[in-house]
This record gives structure tokens, C-alpha cells and sequence, in this order.
């Protein structure tokens, strides 16, 4: 099995430029992203279950071979991981290309998984965009996971209905949060992830054309936004503060009247 893994900011030390408004992603702690360790999670349980091996993939700018390597404390096998700068402008078209290639050159697999969005673009593409480069199909919002046989049945929750979807290997499987909890890796689990083995592959080994690597989307800017409270307090009793207060939501025109 492999598993894509996005190295993110954590937004509990993100900070923000007060003149600017941009974050400071440089000052934030990295971290993996909360639905790829589900997925991982996912995985880890298959294979306590079922057997194999699971290797954990990963491509971005500055990736930190330590917040890799919590993946395999969680019980993940192998890491092929991929850092280099030209990804800092990457978006999920380029993103998949490359771990489409860097999935095949790590020895490729029937069962791939990973978050159903990453915590900080968050725009659901990288599942269905691996399935395109793959030429695999791709189950999403999972959340269980079941193998019977050859045959790997998905149940997976909608807006407006639940699905139960079956389909042969090889199969690429997007993990919502209620597929499953990250365990907490033990002292000996972390102990034994600094002996297992993590290959960097330079970007150039991977064979993509120029065009693979070239974003479709550019991301002009990034910026907080800013809100500040009205800070409005009502004076009277309950029937007057109430009619006092609809009359202010109609006149901001967040009701009608």
C-alpha cells in the first residue's frame, strides 16, 4: 500500500504580517496533514489485518525528513519522499504528476491512499488527479474500508446519502476524517522509525516532461482576513431586545423582511 502525506504548517503557530496580512510560513512548525494520517491510520490497520506493507510518499519545498518520520513511528514500512524548490509554486496538477511518478519508481501498489484535502489549500484534487495521471480508478470521501477477496468495498458519505462502492485493485481511496483515528505513536515506535529506511529522489529521476511541471493554477496572494466584533449591546427586556434585533439583522441585510 502507499500513502500520500503533505507536509503543512501548523495552524496553531501560524502567525500573520500585521502590514501585510500574509502569513508567516516560515515561522509555523510543520506538521503532516490531520487527513493524511487517517488515511495512514487506514492503512496501518489493513495491514495489521490483512498483511503487506505500507510506504509512505511525500513531494513539496523544504520537506523535514523529522516530520516525515513520524509516519513511519505511526508504523508506516519505507518513505520515498521528494523536496525541492521548483514546488514551492506547485498546485495538485503538478503535485499528482509527480507522485504518480514517485509511486511507480518506489515499486507501485494495488491499494493507494490518501487525505480527501490537504489542511492548508484544502481543495480536494489530489485523489481524483492521481486516478488521471494513474489511469487508476478513485473512491472518495471514504469512510470504512473493507477488503474481501480482490475486491475492496468503500463506504463513503455524501451531503444527501451514504454509498457502498466495490471495485478490484488497483484502487485509489481519499480518506475523510471519520475514517479513522491516529494512533500516538509509542517512545519505542518513535525509537525504531530513525532506523527505518527514507529515500530522497531528486525530481530529475522521476522522467517528467517540462509541461508536467508547470502549475495550471497561480496563487496571486495569500492573505488573513480580518473581521472585528460590532461590539452592539441591548438595553430593555426580552421582547424588546429581540424585535430591536431583528430590525438590526434586516437593516444589515443578513434577513429579509
Amino acid at each position: 500500500m502507499h500513502v500520500f502525506v503533505k507536509q503543512v504548517p501548523d495552524i496553531s503557530t501560524l502567525e500573520y504580517d500585521p502590514s501585510t496580512l500574509a502569513p508567516r510560513l516560515e515561522k509555523a512548525t510543520p506538521r503532516l496533514g490531520e487527513s493524511d494520517l487517517v488515511a495512514l491510520e487506514a492503512a496501518l490497520r489493513i495491514k495489521e489485518s490483512w498483511g503487506g506493507e505500507v510506504v509512505v510518499l511525500s513531494a513539496g519545498d523544504g520537506l523535514n525528513e523529522l516530520v516525515l518520520r513520524e509516519a513511519l513511528a505511526m508504523g508506516a514500512d519505507r518513505c520515498f519522499y521528494v523536496s525541492d524548490p521548483i514546488l514551492s509554486r506547485a498546485d495538485a496538477w503538478v503535485t499528482a504528476n509527480i507522485l504518480s511518478r514517485l509511486s511507480k519508481k518506489a515499486g507501485g501498489a494495488d491499494l493507494l491512499l490518501c487525505g480527501e484535502a490537504s489542511s492548508d489549500s484544502g481543495n480536494y484534487q489530489l485523489g481524483p488527479r492521481l486516478s488521471e495521471a494513474m489511469g487508476i480508478p478513485c473512491i472518495t470521501h471514504a469512510v470504512s474500508v473493507e477488503l474481501d477477496g480482490k475486491v475492496v468495498r468503500v463506504r463513503r458519505s455524501l451531503e444527501d446519502r451514504t454509498e457502498i462502492l466495490e471495485s478490484e485493485a488497483p484502487l485509489i481511496i481519499t480518506a475523510s476524517l471519520e475514517l479513522a483515528s491516529p494512533r500516538l505513536p509509542s517512545l519505542l515506535m518513535i525509537k525504531a522509525a530513525s532506523k527505518k529506511p527514507m529515500t530522497r529522489v531528486d525530481i530529475s529521476e522521476l522522467g517528467l516532461e517540462k509541461d508536467l511541471l508547470e502549475p495550471l493554477v497561480e496563487r496571486l496572494s495569500v492573505r488573513v482576513l480580518k473581521t472585528a466584533r460590532r461590539n452592539i449591546v441591548l438595553d430593555g427586556g426580552p421582547l424588546e431586545c429581540a424585535e430591536r434585533l431583528v430590525e438590526s439583522l434586516v437593516r444589515e441585510g443578513v434577513l429579509r423582511a
